[in-house]
């Protein structure tokens, strides 16, 4: 279980990494959504939170967070659908929790590419030489 804690003055914030869905900007602040519901607000900038979570997670692990472009940081492991015509991404854990995300279609599409060949080159790897 990864863990991000955000001391400031006035809270205390626990924020489980594994069960947010996906973190976006509003101004200055970040909201946190969790899978099965909304999380806190904070009072730091995306940019702040995304070195953060790099130093919360271990190095050894790649983090499964993901920044896509100015505003939005999304949890790959709930991904299940990009949609570049309709421009969008959909987030779920298969139990009920959804989240459909609008983004540019360039940043989908590039996206898309950067998963399916990384997909692709991994199956290659799997595939019996003859």
């Amino acid at each position: 279980m990864n863990k991000l804690c955000l001391n400031s003055r006035d809270e205390l914030l626990m924020i489980d990494l594994d069960q947010v869905a996906y973190l976006q900007a509003n101004g200055n602040y970040t909201q946190f959504m969790y899978i099965a519901g909304k999380g806190p607000l904070v009072s730091l900038g995306l940019s702040k939170i995304e070195q953060y979570i790099s130093r919360a997670w271990p190095s050894e692990q790649r983090s499964p967070l993901v920044r896509l472009g100015r505003s939005l940081i999304i949890n790959q492991r709930f991904l299940t659908q990009i949609n570049v015509i309709q421009q969008r991404l959909v987030l779920s854990d298969n139990a009920g929790h959804n989240h459909i995300l609008v983004a540019p279609k360039p940043l989908l599409k590039q996206y898309k590419e950067l998963i399916s060949g990384g997909l692709q080159g991994s199956a290659n790897k799997q595939s019996p030489s003859k």
